[in-house]
């Protein structure tokens, strides 16, 4: 399944995007990066991304979640990532991202952290 995205205002200041399918390489990736930019102009500082419909992500994905991170990072925003289990979180930790960005189980989680 091709990825999709989907995005909400879950408090006035927290915007959750929910991915859904394949994070890789491609335009799909691409989109994730406009949509960030479009947040950060929009003035959206507090992001939490929703993995928990990703049922699989390569280096692409993962380099993706980083440039999200340091550009909200930039804008003195913060982001947190939503997996909750499988391929997806064990493929965060393997890579450290949860060093860079804070990994949570639950969206719950994910608003608390930012």
């Amino acid at each position: 399944m091709l990825l999709q995205i989907a995005e909400r205002l879950v408090e006035p200041d927290i915007t959750v995007v929910e991915l859904t399918g394949k994070l890789a390489l491609g335009r799909e990736s691409q989109q994730i990066e406009n949509l960030i930019e479009e947040l950060v102009k929009r003035g959206s500082r507090r992001v939490v991304l929703d993995m928990s419909g990703v049922d699989y992500i390569d280096s692409a994905g993962v380099g993706m979640v980083a440039l999200a991170a340091g550009r909200l990072r930039e804008s003195g925003g913060k982001l947190s990532v939503v997996a909750p289990e499988g391929r997806v979180l064990h493929l965060l930790k393997l890579t450290q991202m949860n060093a860079i960005v804070s990994v949570c189980p639950t969206i719950g989680d994910g608003v608390a952290a930012v």
